[in-house]
């Protein structure tokens, strides 16, 4: 094996130069992939646009990677936005006015948007029309360019129906399975040029939860370690002793984790969750949108109408 030394120039890549460019390089997803294949080269061949997209899942899993991946295919422009800069119809009625013909529009957590919003968002995906308020007081709908709206959500049921129903397409990306999280740590360890026994490649992984985010940023944390300590190679005992630096367990799981996992232990009912949020010290979103989902994935937990337990 040759081994390279790490790169330690002050550039840091920038996110997008880190994502799959793609869809043989986007690891996973294998059915939704598919379906994205088919519905490009049918809007190839009748020279027309792509029908609307829903994408849901868990954060980090690659929504927005491949909605650059499908609009590159499609050799079309990429316009992303979040729901928080959409605060009035007028803005959304002056993004939709600036996309061109076959233009991508992502909309991140789009079942945070305003009724008044979506209403505008309606008749712009079904007649590709918006209605311009004049300064009269009277309005005039107006004809924009055909497009495609992929709308990523966390949260698919807090969606209005009248909105779930524009969506062609509805995806939900599931868990990476354990050999496609190799694939994925393999790809974010070369990008960033760490040198490693292969034999480790499988034991790492299981230290890191099913999620793309997640093995990128244990991939820059392996990299600094290795920079830090001056080496050019991770062997198992720079692994142990990187392991043991982190705190990182099997699955991702970190210190707070395992604090809950004690805490509900030694409690002798099920914990709701303001009380093991007062125990942690963490406000009750951030246990429940940040922790108790890893714990949840690992059947470390489960959910009952009397509050947590262990599984």
């Amino acid at each position: 094996m040759e081994i390279k030394r790490i790169a330690t120039t002050s550039q840091t890549p920038s996110p997008a130069s880190q994502r799959p460019a793609d869809f043989d390089t986007f690891i996973g997803q294998e059915p939704i992939k598919a379906v994205l294949k088919t519905a490009i080269e049918s809007a190839k061949l009748r020279a027309g646009e792509l029908g609307h997209i829903l994408f849901s899942g868990s954060s980090g899993f690659g929504k927005t990677t491949l909605a650059g991946i499908l609009s590159k295919q499609m050799g079309t422009s990429l316009k992303v936005v979040t729901w928080y800069a959409l605060s009035k119809p007028s803005e959304l009625v002056s993004v939709l006015n600036s996309l061109d013909a076959g233009d991508v529009l992502f909309i991140d957590e789009i079942h945070r948007l305003k009724p008044t919003i979506e209403e505008v968002l309606y008749i712009a995906m079904e007649d590709f029309l918006i209605d311009m308020v004049m300064p009269e007081g009277w309005s005039i709908r107006l004809p924009i360019n055909p497009f495609t709206l992929i709308g990523a959500t966390t949260k698919p049921e807090s969606l209005s129906q009248p909105m779930k129903n524009r969506f062609i397409y509805q995806f939900h990306f599931m868990d990476y399975t354990p050999e496609e999280k190799k694939k994925i740590l393999s790809q974010y360890l070369a990008f960033y040029q760490v040198n490693y026994q292969p034999s480790l490649l499988s034991e790492i992984s299981k230290k890191v939860a099913p999620v793309p985010r997640e093995i990128h940023n244990l991939a820059v944390k392996i990299r600094d370690y290795l920079i830090s300590k001056k080496l050019t190679i991770l062997t198992p005992q720079d692994r142990s002793d990187f392991l043991a630096h982190t705190q990182i367990q099997d699955g991702g799981m970190m210190p707070i984790h395992s604090k809950y996992l004690e805490i509900l232990e030694t409690a002798d009912r099920p914990l709701g969750l303001k009380s093991l949020a007062i125990q942690l010290g963490v406000s009750e979103k951030t246990l429940e949108e940040d922790i108790e989902p890893l714990l949840l994935k690992l059947w470390k937990i489960t959910k009952t109408t009397k509050g947590r337990i262990l599984s």
